[in-house]
């Protein structure tokens, strides 16, 4: 069977934590925690949501809430979309992708004013405080014990657990890397290397890196040998 779209799953996984989903709570789920280790735009969220009711995975149907006036659309999942759930997650998963803007910005820093590598540096402090701010939220949900799915506190902490040292390790480096950004005017070239160089022993000698192989870059072909002359 072809590898269903990883975004069809995860609103499958939704649905399969409770008997019946509003799209506008799925989205909101999305949006409050997903969003920072699965960014989708909210109108891809619906496309995914109707597709997967007319692949026969969930079922959709319109109700009015109590109370109110507008039908909305209230969607559950099928013992085929169970299925689908259960035989992706016996699929390898895809590798992760960084994609980060500000890094690239530091990336280029000798094409950058002093201004606009802090601006970069305040985007990557920025993004984490947006983390944090949402984790400060959830995570006293969890300890008063008042969270939207309570019953999965033991796996929610896992995920907490990424994003909180996630955001942390962001912020650390922004403080870090603008204390060298800092320094640069007043250093040589040779103290500028110096520094870097200090900079990734320390974390070649971190133990964690101790028992990972090693992967030497290939040294590819050789160069074809000049001919001396009178060779024919």
């Amino acid at each position: 069977m072809r590898r269903t779209a990883t975004t069809a799953n995860a609103i499958l996984g939704l649905l399969c934590l409770r008997s019946e989903w509003a799209i506008y709570d799925v989205t909101k789920q999305l949006r409050r925690n997903m969003r920072f280790f699965w960014p989708r735009a909210e109108s891809g969220i619906y496309d995914q949501a109707k597709w997967l009711v007319r692949q026969g995975w969930a079922r959709a149907r319109r109700r009015i809430a109590p109370g109110g006036t507008q039908a909305r659309s209230i969607y559950s999942i099928t013992p085929a979309g169970k299925r689908v759930v259960r035989q992706w997650l016996r699929t390898q998963p895809q590798p992760m992708a960084l994609e980060c803007e500000p890094l690239l910005r530091i990336f280029l820093a000798d094409f950058s004013t002093a201004k606009q590598l802090d601006a970069a540096l305040a985007q990557v402090r920025a993004d984490a405080d947006a983390i944090l701010a949402t984790g400060r939220v959830v995570g006293e949900e969890y300890l008063a014990g008042t969270a939207p799915f309570q019953s999965q506190l033991h796996v929610r902490g896992l995920v907490f657990d990424f994003l909180w040292s996630h955001a942390t390790m962001m912020r650390d480096w922004a403080d870090r890397t603008e204390g060298v950004i800092r320094r640069w005017p007043g250093e040589t070239k040779l103290q500028k290397d110096k520094a870097a160089l200090a900079r990734i022993r320390t974390r070649l000698k971190h133990p964690s890196m101790k028992d990972l192989p090693i992967h030497r870059r290939p040294s590819g072909p050789e160069p074809p040998k000049r001919r001396s002359a009178g060779q024919s």
